[in-house]
């Protein structure tokens, strides 16, 4: 399907969203997103976010390998973490349309939308450039710099506008202290696979593998891997904002942990 097909795909299908829907999809939003950032979109336009999102699940080759409670958790939210929530989600299908237009799975469609971070939206990576560690898409974008954070938010938001469930997923703090980072991980076949954002290449495969799977050896919060899901029983910990305990996560460590005969 060509980028204007699938452009047209969505905006068409969200206006066919039935009403109850969009009630029920902004009452989960108002139950699991900080109170303060719910409140930054006017009410007409998250409810405009939950039809453009549903319209874009509902659209997607892989509809039938993504239930209803994970679209709600990992497609539905216009926030992962801290950032402000912004009105992305018309920008980012209007920006990214055409492409991955070829691709035929999940991965490939997420590594195309990796590569255009850079190639088609002018984002770069900078530890010091970027105003916040937190960014929104909107906001990267304009800059065209960010961090790990804000490059993971906006790859995770890409990957929504196409009905792909994709959530942040970080350490606070390496074991070896070296700092905190945040990747992505975005659901394919009936599992979670993580992906390093702004490399287009990356697919269960990134330069922190070796410093994630130490974790496992750790029973400190702070050195744990968590993901974002807004009805998680954990916080998620916020290396920028530590005094945040509104966000809610899993724990992932294990995921990460090598094979009893490897070595990072």
């Amino acid at each position: 399907m060509s980028g204007r097909a699938w452009l047209c795909v969505v905006l068409v299908a969200a206006a066919g969203c039935q009403p109850d829907h969009a009630a029920m999809d902004v009452a989960y939003l108002r139950a699991h997103m900080p109170p303060a950032e719910f409140e930054r979109l006017e009410p007409d336009r998250m409810a405009h976010h939950t039809r453009v999102m549903r319209a874009a699940w509902m659209a997607s080759p892989w509809r039938e390998d993504v239930d209803e409670t994970l679209w709600r958790n990992a497609v539905l939210p216009p926030t992962h973490v801290s950032e402000a929530c912004e009105d992305w989600c018309d920008v980012l299908v209007v920006r990214l349309r055409g492409v991955g237009a070829d691709a035929m799975s999940v991965r490939e469609t997420v590594q195309a939308l990796n590569g255009a971070i850079g190639d088609t939206l002018g984002v770069q990576y900078h530890p010091t450039k970027r105003r916040a560690p937190d960014q929104g898409p909107l906001e990267t974008m304009a800059s065209g710099w960010s961090s790990c954070t804000g490059l993971s938010i906006l790859l995770a938001d890409a990957c929504r506008t196409r009905g792909i469930p994709a959530r942040l997923v970080g350490t606070p703090r390496w074991v070896d202290d070296s700092g905190n980072h945040t990747w992505v991980e975005v659901w394919a076949d009936g599992d979670w696979h993580h992906v390093e954002a702004a490399d287009p290449t990356s697919w269960d495969a990134a330069w922190f593998d070796g410093k994630a799977a130490k974790a496992a050896g750790s029973d400190d919060p702070m050195h744990r891997i968590y993901a974002v899901m807004p009805d998680g029983p954990l916080v998620f910990p916020l290396a920028w904002a530590p005094e945040r305990q509104d966000i809610r996560a899993v724990d992932v460590t294990a995921r990460y942990a090598l094979p009893q005969d490897a070595s990072p």
